[in-house]
């Protein structure tokens, strides 16, 4: 069951990476809506099992503190951030080539 859930987060995060390639300068609240969630659900419900990320390290989400916050807060404006846009890249990249191995809490 473990491997299928890991499966799931990276076909999700596959979607993500694909919608917000496909968006390039537009915005979608239901994209920010649909991230938000995925990675509450990251913070939440999984830990860092293995990463050879370069920038995502450690067993935890907590990085992700104030990306939800920003998300939450500002949406429209979060996405449109080259610097926020990068980092939610750079994470889902991460996580769909398997550079970060996720395990359920």
């Amino acid at each position: 069951m473990r491997g299928a859930q890991k499966e799931d987060i990276a076909a999700q995060a596959k979607l993500f990476l694909t919608a917000l390639q496909q968006m390039q300068g537009s915005h979608s609240a239901a994209t920010a809506d649909d991230l938000l969630l995925f990675f509450y659900r990251l913070r939440d419900e999984y830990r860092i099992s293995r990463s050879t990320s370069d920038l995502f390290k450690g067993p935890s989400f907590s990085f992700l503190h104030e990306l939800l916050y920003q998300l939450e807060s500002r949406p429209d404006e979060t996405l449109l951030s080259a610097e926020w846009q990068s980092f939610v890249e750079m994470l889902l990249s991460d996580l769909v080539s398997g550079k970060i191995v996720v395990v359920n809490k």
